[in-house]
């Protein structure tokens, strides 16, 4: 999994898998948003580009927070798995 998905056609964060006290920090994620955004629009929306995105969230997350251990467990996410049918 990654720390981006795919919703008609644009490329959301999947914030709910962020931290708490990221995922609930709207302007926080707002602010990332408009700070990627020139980065990522008008690339094509595939797989390397979504892993591309998911590299650019943790970079960001961890410049504005350099926790030890939050790049690790950022980059983690991506060995989960989304199974349907719980």
């Amino acid at each position: 999994m990654r720390l981006v998905s795919v919703e008609r056609n644009a490329v959301v964060l999947n914030y709910m898998w962020l931290p708490t006290w990221l995922g609930q920090n709207l302007q926080f994620k707002q602010d990332m948003e408009r700070e990627l955004r020139a980065q990522i629009v008008g690339k094509p929306i595939d797989p390397s580009t979504l892993d591309e995105v998911h590299r650019m969230i943790i970079d960001h997350i961890c410049t504005k927070y350099p926790l030890p251990g939050l790049r690790d467990y950022l980059d983690g996410i991506k060995f989960l798995e989304e199974r349907s049918g719980g």
